[in-house]
C-alpha cells in the first residue's frame, strides 16, 4: 500500500480527533517512509498505536465511569434525536398548513415556523455528529485504558 492510501485509510479511522490531535497525526504520517512496508500495510495497527501513545494517557479508569459514560450517550442521544424529529415533524406539519389550512395564521409566521425547525434539525445534526465523536474517544480511551491496567 502506498503512503498516500495508508494516509487516508487511518485519517478515516481517526475522524474523531480534535484539530491538534490531527496535527500530531500528520506530523507522525509525515515521518513515515515509504520503504516501511510493514508499518504501512497495517492501518489498523498502526491507528491504534498512534491512540494508545500520543491521545489516551495512562489513566485509572473504573467500570463506574463506563456505566456513566453509557447513561450520557443514552440521554444525549435521546435529546438530539428529539430536537431533530421535533424540527422535522414541526417543518412538515408547517408546509402541511399551506396544503390544507386549519387555523389562520400569518404567513410570515409559518415562514419563520419552517425556517426555525430547519434550523433545530441543522443543530441536532451538527451536535449529533460533535457528540457522537466525543464518545467514541471517550469509549476507546476507557478500552485502551482498561486494556493497559489488565497486562
Amino acid at each position: 500500500m502506498d503512503k498516500k492510501t495508508f494516509s487516508a485509510r487511518v485519517k478515516k479511522q481517526l475522524w474523531f480527533l480534535n484539530n491538534n490531535e490531527k496535527e500530531q497525526l500528520n506530523q507522525e504520517l509525515n515521518q513515515l517512509n515509504e520503504h516501511e512496508t510493514d508499518v504501512l500495510n497495517k492501518p489498523v495497527k498502526f491507528s491504534n498505536q498512534f491512540l494508545r501513545t500520543q491521545i489516551f494517557r495512562q489513566k485509572n479508569i473504573s467500570s463506574f465511569s463506563l456505566i456513566l459514560l453509557l447513561m450520557g450517550i443514552v440521554f444525549t442521544y435521546v435529546i438530539l434525536l428529539g430536537g431533530f424529529l421535533f424540527g422535522l415533524i414541526t417543518s412538515l406539519t408547517a408546509v402541511n398548513y399551506f396544503i390544507n389550512p386549519q387555523v389562520t395564521l400569518s404567513t410570515v409566521t409559518v415562514i419563520l415556523i419552517i425556517v426555525g425547525a430547519i434550523l433545530l434539525m441543522i443543530i441536532s445534526l451538527f451536535l449529533i455528529k460533535k457528540v457522537t465523536a466525543f464518545f467514541t474517544k471517550k469509549l476507546l480511551e476507557y478500552k485502551f485504558n482498561k486494556q493497559n491496567t489488565n497486562v
